[in-house]
């Protein structure tokens, strides 16, 4: 029914993880964490302000140039 050496081999590497994790949980201390936890907020912040700012401005300039490309764009609105 179940593959042993797969069972095995999960359980190994759980064991491994929960053993690493464990280690780098309890190496810092719950102020050190709180300021890491507070940095990283920031981080994360600036990353999704700036990846909105270049994705807000990609659209709004293919809307000028969609705007422009227009047959009753900006240049036939002038000559009338």
């Amino acid at each position: 029914m179940f593959d042993m050496s797969k069972l095995a081999t999960g359980a190994a590497y759980g064991a491994s993880a929960g053993t690493v994790a464990n280690s780098l949980l309890t190496r810092l201390s719950p102020d050190e964490w709180s300021a890491v936890g507070v940095i990283v907020g920031i981080v994360v912040a600036i990353m999704t302000f700036g990846i909105n700012w270049y994705y807000k401005r990609k659209t709004t300039m293919a809307q000028i140039q969609a705007y422009e490309r227009w047959p009753a764009g900006p240049q036939q609105i002038k000559e009338e």
